[in-house]
């Protein structure tokens, strides 16, 4: 019979638990991620020291418990000198006097986590992780494998440490059955050659006593060869079925994966009639694109343009620190992304992309360039993402997209008035699915 004894060191529960517990507040915690997105300002967007209220009510094991209701049960309490049978008890309160005003009658705490609640602090790197969960750059298409890698899960065979959750039976028990083999192979054939020694001493010792010769030297040696064989039963058997060093356990880790060549192109109006409002939620969407592209893509081409009566191509640091005027030309802007993409990036060679914000308020005999300009890019773009800020009505502009959008479908357009708008927008743009968007 053979005995499986578990020499794992499992730590506490909450090694065992972990994935459980992940599982079971993962909808908590990305409910409470997204609504910090949706009302942190842009400087404390990754500032991530504010904890998480968890309900500790979704953190409770099921467990079997004896009804109550259904019998009659006494309890001592030892110690009680000032109650009786069928006093009531007050709840004590904060200072431990017993006024009843503690308690879910009681007024609970106006700062900080309730008596029913948890913590969860995110690291920056956790926080982007549930934020952009899901998302990709939509219709990204083969053209060349190189430059950019995205990191993806993937198995990476086996170790010897490693979570209990994880561990993998099958290669645990060929492994343990390999080193019971590699272990009992010398000795079965040590054991073999001694039952062979014994059995050829025997028949000599059986030949001799027949013809009354002495046989007390080869029945010593009998006994040494016996005792060595009890001695080499006892180790085979001694073998464990199961050691600590069988154990194997499935390791994943994330690897590059290359998928092809891609260049994002963000334009943004930071003319005299887009306000500070306008600018933030602008500036908002941007800073939400370029955090999705840097955390789930290695080697996207990013491309910044500014532009008010004309178009500049800029750095990181003057994209999101842009304070201009002036009229509004959107023209010049779409010209200026197609110039660069013919010369840096053609798109059969590319995927391309266009994401841009603007109030609107673009003069309007530039319209008519405009609609040459947006069908003259669409063909070579994969998507092109146009988000309207803070306007009461539809403005001149994006009517204008909407109608192209009816023949081309990889253009993609949103309106946002408020903070809490831009994030549920952008998880719709970049959302993995087909055909164009009017939010």
């Amino acid at each position: 019979m053979s005995v499986i004894i578990d020499r794992r060191n499992l730590g506490t529960r909450a090694t065992a638990n972990q994935d459980r517990l992940q599982r079971r507040v993962r909808g908590r915690v990305k409910a409470a991620v997204e609504r910090l997105a949706r009302q942190r300002s842009l400087n404390d967007m990754l500032d991530t020291a504010q904890p998480i209220a968890i309900p500790t009510k979704d953190l409770h094991e099921p467990s079997f418990r004896r009804d109550l209701r259904d019998a009659a049960w006494e309890q001592v309490l030892p110690g009680n000198k000032r109650f009786r049978r069928g006093d009531r008890i007050l709840k004590p309160n904060e200072n431990g006097d017993g006024d009843g005003t503690a308690g879910r009658d009681g007024v609970g705490a106006q700062t900080g986590l309730g008596d029913d609640e948890i913590a969860i602090v995110l690291s920056a790197e956790e926080f982007l992780a549930v934020l952009f969960e899901g998302l990709e750059l939509p219709n990204l298409r083969q053209t060349r494998t190189e430059d950019i890698q995205v990191e993806q899960w993937r198995r990476a065979g086996f170790v010897k440490e490693g979570s209990p959750s994880r561990m993998h039976i099958g290669r645990t028990m060929r492994t343990a059955r390999a080193r019971r083999l590699a272990l009992r192979s010398r000795k079965r054939q040590e054991l073999e050659a001694l039952l062979k020694q014994l059995a050829v001493l025997e028949e000599e010792i059986r030949i001799r006593h027949g013809h009354g010769e002495d046989t007390s030297i080869e029945r010593f040696r009998l006994s040494e060869i016996q005792d060595e064989i009890k001695g080499l039963e006892r180790k085979i058997k001694a073998i464990p079925f199961i050691d600590e060093s069988d154990l194997r356990f499935a390791h994943i880790e994330q690897q590059p994966r290359p998928v092809t060549s891609a260049v994002i192109f963000c334009v943004m109006d930071v003319s005299g009639s887009m306000g500070d409002i306008e600018k933030d939620l602008a500036k908002r969407f941007f800073l939400l694109l370029y955090l999705f592209i840097h955390r789930q893509y290695r080697a996207v081409e990013i491309v910044f343009i500014k532009h008010h009566g004309e178009a500049s191509e800029c750095t990181e640091q003057e994209f999101f620190g842009a304070k201009e005027g002036g009229g509004t030309l959107v023209s010049p802007a779409l010209g200026l992304a197609e110039e660069i993409m013919t010369e840096r990036f053609p798109p059969e060679h590319w995927n391309v992309y266009l994401a841009q914000a603007s109030d609107g308020d673009n003069a309007q005999d530039d319209n008519h360039a405009v609609r040459e300009r947006v069908l003259g890019l669409l063909p070579h773009l994969r998507n092109m993402f146009y988000l309207e800020v803070n306007q009461d009505q539809e403005s001149a502009l994006l009517r204008l997209y909407k109608d192209v959008a009816g023949e081309f479908p990889e253009l993609m357009t949103a309106r946002a008035r408020r903070t809490e708008d831009i994030y549920p927008l952008f998880r719709a743009l970049f959302a993995p699915r087909p055909g164009g968007i009017h939010a």
